[in-house]
């Protein structure tokens, strides 16, 4: 799933870097969010996010083929 802009980026960066702190992390949206400086999400940055997580759920990450 790749990320179409600044936000997006950013979202996707913080992402990867809880799965990769813990791989088999239950890690949530608002862990993540609250990760992030942005003072206020958009709604897109939020759905972004949202899918972003699913899909990496659905797409493991490991130290190995980390970005």
């Amino acid at each position: 799933m790749e990320p179409t802009n600044d936000h997006e980026r950013l979202i996707a960066q913080a992402a990867d870097e809880k799965f990769l702190e813990d791989p088999g992390s239950h890690s949530t949206v608002r862990d993540i969010a609250t990760s992030l400086d942005f003072i206020i999400m958009s709604p897109s940055d939020s759905q972004f996010l949202v899918r972003y997580v699913q899909w990496r759920r659905d797409h493991p990450i490991s130290p190995s083929n980390s970005k």
